[in-house]
C-alpha cells in the first residue's frame, strides 16, 4: 500500500506552473507527498522544507551546482519517510538515488519530455534513464511519441497525455492592462522561452501590422536572440492564475516551436489551455499536436509561412473550428487523468 509519495524533479515548485504541480497537487489530496527539487545553487548548503497547500516542497541548498540529491539529503527524505510505505515518483532520471535509497518502493517514471535532447543536459542523462526505465514498475509517457519510443518495454508504459483545468481558462474574460493600448491583431505565446522557440518565426510575424505577447520567463537562452521590435512584448514569468486574463487579450494563441532536437517529441500543455480559452491556435507541425489536434489547430512550417497563417486566422476565423477545439479540450481534464494514474500504481 502506498502511504506517501516522494516526488524527484527537474523543475522548480514554484516555477511555471505545468504538468508536475498539476499532477503532484491532485496526488496530494491522496496522500502526503515530498517534492524533492534538483539542488539549488546557493552560498550555503541546507536542505529548506517548505509547504505549498498540500504538497511538502523539500530545496536542497548547495555551494556547486547538482543534478541529483546528495546522502544529506536523502537522509533527510528518508526521515520524512520514516515507516510508512513510499512510492518514488521521478521527473528527470538524475533523481534516481532517491529509488535506490528506498528499494522497497515502487518506482513511477512520469515522461513528460525527452530530456537527454534538451541543450546542456549532464553527460549521464542517457544512461540514467535507461536505468529508470529498466527499473519502474510504470512509465507514464506525456504524449504520443514518448510513448511510441518505449512501448516494447510492455504494459508497466502507458499514455498519460497532458491535460486541462478547464473551468480555470474558460472564466478568460477581462483582458490582462497589458492588451489595453495595444493595436490588434494580438498573437501570443505563453509558456517558457528557451531553445525550443523559433525566434525566426516571431520576429516574421512581429514585421505584420500586429503585436505579439510572450508570456513567460526567459530560460537557457541568448538574450541577444530574441527579436527587437517595438512590437513584441517579453512580460517575464507571469502566475498561473494570471493566465486567462493574458489569454483573454488574444486575437491567436500561437506555438512558434522551432524545429529541433528538444521539440521531436514534445506535447504541449497549452495545447488545450489555450484551446479551453476559447482562442484559436496557429502552431509549426509539432507531432503529438498534429496527431492529437490536427483537425483544430492551423499549422504551417517556416517563417513566413507561420506569420501568414497567424494573420489568416486572426482576419478569417472559423468558428465551427473552434468549437471543436473547446470541445475537445473540455474532454481532457487533468483529474482524470491523474485518478488514471493513481488507480495504474494502486494496481501494482
Amino acid at each position: 500500500m502506498v502511504d506517501c509519495l516522494v516526488v524527484g524533479s527537474h523543475l522548480r515548485f514554484d516555477g511555471v506552473w505545468q504538468r508536475p504541480q498539476q499532477i503532484v497537487t491532485r496526488l496530494a489530496r491522496r496522500v502526503p507527498v515530498l517534492f524533492v527539487e534538483e539542488p539549488f545553487p546557493s552560498a550555503v548548503s541546507a536542505d529548506r522544507l517548505t509547504r505549498e497547500g498540500d504538497v511538502e516542497v523539500l530545496r536542497p541548498l548547495r555551494p556547486a551546482h547538482a543534478y541529483a540529491p546528495d546522502e544529506a539529503t536523502i537522509a533527510r527524505v528518508l526521515q520524512w519517510v520514516g515507516a510508512r510505505g513510499a512510492a518514488v515518483w521521478l521527473y528527470t532520471p538524475m533523481m534516481l538515488p532517491l529509488a535506490g535509497a528506498l528499494p522497497d518502493a515502487p518506482l513511477v517514471y512520469d515522461c513528460m519530455d525527452d530530456l537527454t535532447a534538451f541543450e546542456n543536459a549532464p553527460p549521464a542523462m542517457g544512461a540514467r534513464e535507461a536505468d529508470v526505465l529498466d527499473r519502474a514498475r510504470l512509465v507514464f509517457c506525456g504524449g504520443a511519441s514518448l510513448y511510441d519510443a518505449r512501448r516494447e518495454l510492455g504494459s508497466r508504459v502507458k499514455l498519460a497525455p497532458s491535460g486541462v483545468e478547464f473551468d480555470h481558462f474558460a472564466r478568460a474574460a477581462e483582458p490582462h492592462p497589458l492588451y489595453a493600448h495595444l493595436p490588434k491583431p494580438v498573437f501570443g505565446y505563453t509558456g517558457v522561452i528557451d531553445e525550443r522557440i523559433d525566434f525566426e518565426a516571431i520576429d516574421a510575424l512581429a514585421a505584420e501590422s500586429c503585436n505579439v505577447a510572450m508570456i513567460g520567463p526567459l530560460a537557457k537562452i541568448d538574450p541577444a536572440k530574441l527579436p527587437r521590435r517595438a512590437n513584441v512584448h517579453f512580460t517575464g514569468r507571469r502566475g498561473y492564475d494570471e493566465l486567462p486574463a493574458f489569454l483573454a487579450g488574444l486575437d491567436v494563441a500561437i506555438m512558434p516551436f522551432a524545429a529541433n532536437a528538444a521539440t521531436r517529441s514534445i506535447s504541449p500543455t497549452k495545447t488545450p489551455e489555450y484551446l479551453a480559452a476559447r482562442k484559436p491556435v496557429v502552431s509549426t507541425p509539432i507531432a503529438d499536436v498534429v496527431r492529437a489536434y490536427g483537425d483544430v489547430v492551423t499549422f504551417a512550417s517556416g517563417a513566413r509561412a507561420f506569420a501568414d497563417a497567424c494573420m489568416s486566422v486572426a482576419t478569417r476565423p472559423d468558428d465551427a473550428r473552434l468549437e471543436r477545439g473547446v470541445a475537445r479540450a473540455r474532454d481532457a481534464g487533468w483529474d482524470d487523468i491523474v485518478r488514471g494514474m493513481w488507480n495504474a500504481l494502486e494496481r501494482e
